[in-house]
């Protein structure tokens, strides 16, 4: 069993507010993730620290552990689930697509990590993770070990191949006010490619 968890509880420094509610396109950008998540029609819920995210309908959990960034965001979800895995996926990806996700899930493994590895490099904030390794996120946080890239790869891990499919584009994350004027400049063009 598989339950999603958006991270939207960072800081968001670059961006100069909340990004999750940012609007792109005239919706929040968290919106397009959970309306993608609908589609799948996988058990979804939110982290954040902002009680604003409510009006989504879907249950927002609070960090139970603050300051420690993703991996406290990952230690809230395993928390609060009782599913064998969860799909950690952050709320500045808002072009990821139902397609790229059930690829993903198509190599869950309850004892592995599922990373998407792109060009020699992983991204921990789209990834499948076992419930089962919860003691051992408990023990690196505790060391002050906060990378979730190391954290991956220090544990048994998968990792998916995105490499030879032409979806990059949906891994596009939007940092920053320049970044979200970017993807609305070529809104037209990134619908085109989504539907073909």
């Amino acid at each position: 069993t598989i339950e999603a968890f958006v991270l939207a509880g960072g800081k968001s420094t670059r961006m100069g507010q909340d990004k999750g509610l940012m609007l792109l396109k005239g919706k929040p950008m968290v919106s397009y993730i959970l309306d993608t998540l609908q589609r799948i029609k996988i058990p979804t819920n939110i982290i954040a620290n902002n009680a604003s995210y409510n009006i989504f309908g879907v249950p927002v959990y609070s960090d139970i552990v603050s300051e420690k960034g993703p991996m406290g965001g990952l230690l809230t979800a395993l928390e609060n689930t009782r599913a064998d895995m969860v799909l950690l996926i952050g709320c500045d990806t808002p072009l990821i697509s139902t397609e790229v996700i059930s690829h993903l899930l198509s190599h869950a493994n309850k004892e592995k990590i599922i990373v998407p590895g792109m060009a020699s490099e992983i991204n921990p904030l789209f990834a499948l993770y076992p419930r089962c390794l919860k003691q051992k996120l408990q023990e690196s946080m505790g060391a002050g070990q906060l990378k979730m890239a190391d954290f991956i790869l220090k544990n048994q891990h998968i990792l998916v191949d995105y490499t030879a499919q032409q979806i990059s584009h949906y891994f596009t994350n939007i940092n920053n006010p320049h970044d979200l004027l970017e993807i609305e400049k070529k809104w037209k063009k990134i619908e085109t490619v989504k539907t073909t």
